[in-house]
C-alpha cells in the first residue's frame, strides 16, 4: 500500500486538476470562485513529493485545459498553475511568506509581459492600446450625451480625461507588477490554510500590524520627487514613464507601511480592531483618503514611531 500511496495521491490530484478546469470554464458563476483554486493540486504535489511530480501535475492540466477549453483555458491555467509551482517550491524549500510572495509575484510578472509579447508580437494585438481606446470612446460618448443634454460644451472634460486615460497607459508596468502582487497574494492566503489541513508545513504569516517596508523605500521615494519637480521630464518620454511608474509602487508600499502602523498603534493603544478595519475600507473607497495614509507611514518609517509608542507602554 505504501508504494500505491504516492501514485493514488497523484491521481487524485490530477483529478481535481481537471474538476476544477471543467468548473472554471463551463460552470459561469462557481468559476469566481474556482479559478483560485486552480494552484492547489500543483502546489500541493510539489510542496509534498517534489519537483517531478509538480511539473506532471503541470503539464496534465495545461494538456487538458488546452482540449477543454482552447487556447484562453490553456493560458489562464498556466498562469495560476506556474503560480501554484513557485508557490510550492518555496514551500518545498521552507521560505518564508515573504519570500514565497515575492517569487509568486515575479513569476506572475514574467507570465504576464510574456503573454503581451506574444499578443503583441504574433498577433499584432496590444491589449493596452485596446483598453485605453474602448474606455476613450466611452467616456468621449457619455460627455457628448451630458453635454446635448445640458447644452454645455464638453471639450474641455474630453481632453482631460483623454489625458487621464493616457497616464494609466504610461502605468501599465507598474499595474502589471500590482496585479501580479494582488494575484499572488490572493493565492497564498487561500492556500496555506488548505496545505495546512492536508498535513504539509507551511510557513506562517506575521500578524498585519508588524509589516515594515524596508526604510530605503523612503530615500527612494524622496529622489523620485526630486527627478519630478526639477527634471523637466517630457510626458511620453521613457525617463518619465519610468519615473511614474516607480513613484506609483513606492505610493503602494507607503501606503501598505500607513496601514500597518494603523493596525499597530490600535493594538498597542486597545482599541478595537474593527474600527480600525472600517477606517482602513474608508480610505481605500475614499481614494483621497490614502494620501493621508501614506503621510503616515512615512511619518512611521523616518521616524520610528513605533518604537516610541512600545518604550512608552
Amino acid at each position: 500500500m505504501n508504494r500505491k500511496n504516492p501514485f493514488i495521491e497523484g491521481m487524485l490530484s490530477v483529478g481535481l486538476l481537471f474538476a476544477l478546469i471543467f468548473v472554471t470554464f463551463y460552470v459561469p458563476v462557481v468559476s469566481i470562485l474556482s479559478i483560485w483554486f486552480l494552484p492547489l493540486p500543483v502546489m500541493y504535489e510539489v510542496s509534498k513529493n517534489g519537483l517531478r511530480r509538480g511539473l506532471a501535475i503541470l503539464l496534465a492540466g495545461i494538456v487538458f485545459s488546452l482540449l477543454l477549453a482552447g487556447l484562453i483555458g490553456g493560458l489562464v491555467t498556466v498562469f495560476f498553475s506556474i503560480l501554484g509551482f513557485t508557490m510550492g517550491l518555496a514551500i518545498r524549500f521552507s521560505k518564508s511568506v515573504f519570500a514565497m510572495l515575492l517569487s509568486g509575484s515575479l513569476v506572475n510578472c514574467a507570465v504576464l509581459i510574456l503573454y503581451l509579447a506574444v499578443s503583441v508580437l504574433l498577433f499584432g494585438f496590444n491589449p493596452i492600446d485596446a483598453a485605453k481606446t474602448a474606455i476613450s470612446r466611452s467616456v468621449v460618448s457619455m460627455l457628448n450625451q451630458m453635454g446635448s443634454i445640458l447644452d454645455q460644451q464638453t471639450s474641455g472634460l474630453i481632453d482631460f480625461y483623454k489625458s487621464q486615460i493616457d497616464y494609466l497607459g504610461y502605468l501599465a508596468p507598474a499595474l502589471i507588477v500590482t496585479v501580479s502582487f494582488f494575484y499572488a497574494l490572493i493565492v497564498e492566503l487561500i492556500h496555506l490554510p488548505l496545505l495546512r489541513r492536508l498535513h504539509i508545513v507551511t510557513p506562517e504569516w506575521l500578524p498585519f500590524r508588524l509589516w515594515k517596508v524596508p526604510k530605503s523605500v523612503i530615500w527612494f521615494y524622496l529622489a523620485v520627487l526630486v527627478v519630478l519637480l526639477f527634471g523637466q521630464l517630457t510626458e511620453g518620454s521613457s525617463l518619465y514613464i519610468a519615473v511614474i511608474n516607480i513613484q506609483f509602487i513606492l505610493d503602494l508600499l507607503l501606503a501598505v507601511q500607513g496601514f500597518s502602523f494603523m493596525f499597530y498603534f490600535s493594538y498597542v493603544k486597545r482599541i478595537p480592531a474593527a474600527v480600525t478595519i472600517i477606517v482602513s475600507v474608508v480610505a481605500v473607497i475614499f481614494s483621497y483618503l490614502l494620501q493621508f495614509v501614506k503621510i503616515l507611514g512615512i511619518i512611521d518609517l523616518g521616524f520610528n514611531v513605533r518604537e516610541r509608542l512600545k518604550k512608552n507602554n
